[in-house]
C-alpha cells in the first residue's frame, strides 16, 4: 500500500524547514570573518535585488503548480518548452550530484570536531594501510548508503532530518544572538568591533576584501547565501493545503532568512575584534565559524566571572556542540539533495524518458532504483576522489568549476521565463504578490541581472589574478553540460519513440 503524497506539517515547521533550508549559520559566520559590518550593505542588497524577488516569483509557481511533482523541470516547461527545461533541470541536477559528493566527504570534520575537539581528517594518520583521505572516502561512502536509505523510507522521513537539521542550527543562532547580546548589555553597549563612525558598514578589516574586487566578489557570497529556495519549493506537491499555507511559509521564511543574516552578523562584533581574533594565518573560511564560537564561549564565561582554566573549557564545549549541530545539519541537508533533484527530473519529464525499474516507486512513493542508482555514482565519485591520484583530484576540480555558473543557470531561466509564464496563466486562485505587469517585470528583471552580475564576478576575480585555467573552466562548463543535456535529451526522445 502506498503512503500519503501529502504530509501534514504545521505552519510553524513548514516555515522552520524553510528557513533552515535557506539560511545558514556558516555563511552568516563567514560573512563577518570576510567583510566584517560591511557584509550587512551587501546581504541588503543580495536580499533587495535576489532573494526577495526571486522569492515573490517561486511562491507563485509552487502556488500554481502545487500538485506537480516536477518542480523546477515543471516550472519551465509551463513557460518555455521541453529542451530548455530538460536542459535546466539536467545542469541543476549535475551541479547537485558533484557538489554532494563534496558535502559528503565535508560531512566527517563536523563529526570528527565533536568527537575531538578539533578536525582530524586532515592529520597525517593510516589504518589498516589505508591513508586518512582514503578512511574518510570510505566513511563518506557510508554516510551515502545511510542517508539514501533513510530517504527511501518516504519524505516524512526526509521532513523529520530536515525539521532535525533546522532545529540544531537554529540553536547555533541563539546561542550566538544570546551570548553576544549578554557581552552588549555587560560592556554597556560597547562593541568590540568599532563601527568607525559608520566606516565599517562600507570598509572590510579583511585585507583580501577592502578593494573594489574583493567587495564585487562578495556581491556573489552573498546571493548565494540565499540560495536553495528552489529545493525547498520542489517539495510543495508533499505538503497539505499547499496552495496558500506554502506560499506565505515562503514570505515569512524570507524575512526569517534576512533578518537572521543581518542580526547575526551585526551581533558577531560584541564579542568579536576582527584585528585580533580573525587575522591570523590559520584562519580560513572552513574553521572561521569555529574560531568565533570558541571566543564567544570564552567571552562569555569570562564576562560571568568564570575564572580562565573554566573559560577555556567552555569555550571548547561550544566548539564540539557546533561541530555536533553541524554534522545534523549536513545530513538534513544532503537528505533534501539526495530527494528533490532526482525527484523533479524523473517526475517533470515524459514516461517514456526512463526504463519502467527506474521510475519504479516504493511503498513510500520514492523512486527506490534510481535512488540507489544516485548512491551508487555518488559513492562512485567519492571513492574516485579519495583513492585516484593527482590527475583524478584534479579533474574533479576542473569538473566542479565547470558547475559553478551551471548551478545558477536554472535560476536565470525560471526569471527570465515568468513573464511568460504570467501572460499564460489560467489560474487565477493561485497565491500572487506580483499582479501588475510592472511589477512582475522588475521581479524578472532583476533577479535576471543580479545572477547574470554574480556571473561575471565570479569570471573576473581569476580573470584579473591571471588564473586563466579556472576562467577557462568557468566558461566551458555551462556549454560542456548543455551539450551533454541536449545529447541525453535526443537519445531518451528516440528512446520514447520506440517505446511508444
Amino acid at each position: 500500500m502506498l503512503d500519503s503524497k501529502e504530509v501534514s506539517l504545521s505552519q510553524f515547521r513548514l516555515i522552520l524547514m524553510i528557513t533552515t533550508t535557506v539560511y545558514s549559520f556558516s555563511a552568516m559566520s563567514n560573512a563577518f570573518f570576510l567583510m566584517g559590518y560591511a557584509a550587512i550593505p551587501w546581504y541588503i542588497i543580495a536580499a533587495l535585488v535576489f532573494f526577495i524577488p526571486y522569492t515573490f516569483i517561486v511562491s507563485e509557481l509552487s502556488s500554481t503548480y502545487k500538485d506537480q511533482e516536477g518542480g523546477l523541470y515543471t516550472w519551465l516547461k509551463s513557460s518555455l518548452s521541453e529542451r530548455p527545461a530538460f536542459i535546466a533541470t539536467f545542469l541543476w541536477y549535475s551541479s547537485y550530484i558533484l557538489w554532494m559528493t563534496s558535502v559528503f566527504m565535508k560531512l566527517w570534520i563536523p563529526f570528527s570536531i565533536f568527537i575531538f575537539g578539533q578536525d582530524q581528517t586532515k592529520s597525517d594518520w593510516h589504518f589498516m594501510g589505508l591513508s586518512n583521505r582514503q578512511i574518510v572516502g570510505i566513511m563518506a561512502v557510508l554516510a551515502v548508503i545511510v542517508v539514501t536509505k533513510l530517504v527511501n523510507l518516504g519524505f516524512k522521513q526526509v521532513t523529520r532530518m530536515m525539521l532535525l537539521g533546522g532545529t540544531l542550527v537554529l540553536t547555533l543562532f541563539a546561542i550566538a544572538v544570546v551570548g553576544n547580546g549578554f557581552l552588549l548589555i555587560k560592556n554597556g553597549g560597547v562593541l568590540a568591533e568599532p563601527l568607525r563612525n559608520g566606516v565599517a558598514f562600507v570598509s572590510s578589516p579583511n585585507p583580501n576584501y577592502s578593494g573594489i574586487l574583493g567587495n564585487l566578489a562578495f556581491f556573489t557570497f552573498g546571493i548565494t547565501a540565499f540560495g536553495g529556495l528552489d529545493t525547498v519549493a520542489s517539495m510543495v506537491d508533499q505538503v497539505k493545503n499547499a496552495k496558500r499555507r506554502f506560499p506565505v511559509a515562503l514570505l515569512i521564511g524570507t524575512l526569517l532568512i534576512v533578518c537572521n543574516y543581518l542580526l547575526g552578523i551585526m551581533l558577531w562584533g560584541s564579542s568579536v575584534h576582527w584585528q585580533s581574533v580573525l587575522s591570523g594565518e590559520g584562519i580560513h573560511l572552513g574553521n572561521a565559524m569555529y574560531v568565533l564560537m570558541e571566543n564567544l564561549g570564552y567571552q562569555v564565561s569570562l564576562a560571568a566571572g568564570l575564572p580562565v582554566a573554566k573559560a577555556e573549557f567552555m569555550a571548547h564545549l561550544l566548539v564540539r556542540y557546533t561541530g555536533f549541530a553541524l554534522f545534523f545539519v549536513y545530513i538534513g541537508l544532503l537528505s533534501s539533495i539526495i530527494y528533490v533533484p532526482l525527484k523533479s527530473l524523473l517526475s517533470g519529464t515524459p514516461t517514456g524518458y526512463w526504463s519502467p525499474k527506474v521510475r519504479q516507486r516504493n511503498s513510500h512513493r520514492i523512486y527506490h532504483n534510481a535512488m540507489w542508482i544516485q548512491c551508487i555514482c555518488v559513492s562512485g565519485f567519492i571513492l574516485l576522489v579519495s583513492f585516484g591520484g593527482e590527475h583524478i583530484n584534479d579533474l574533479y576540480n576542473q569538473l566542479t568549476l565547470m558547475t559553478n555558473i551551471s548551478r545558477s543557470l536554472p535560476y536565470l531561466l525560471v526569471a527570465l521565463s515568468f513573464p511568460a509564464f504570467k501572460r499564460g496563466k489560467t489560474d487565477h486562485t493561485s497565491f500572487s504578490v506580483l499582479k501588475s505587469k510592472k511589477s512582475y517585470y522588475w521581479a524578472s528583471f532583476s533577479v535576471v541581472t543580479s545572477i547574470f552580475l554574480s556571473i561575471v564576478f565570479t569570471v573576473i576575480q581569476p580573470l584579473v589574478k591571471g588564473d586563466y585555467q579556472t576562467v577557462f573552466f568557468l566558461m566551458v562548463g555551462p556549454i560542456f553540460f548543455t551539450i551533454i543535456a541536449m545529447m541525453l535529451q535526443n537519445f531518451l526522445e528516440k528512446k520514447q519513440l520506440k517505446f511508444n
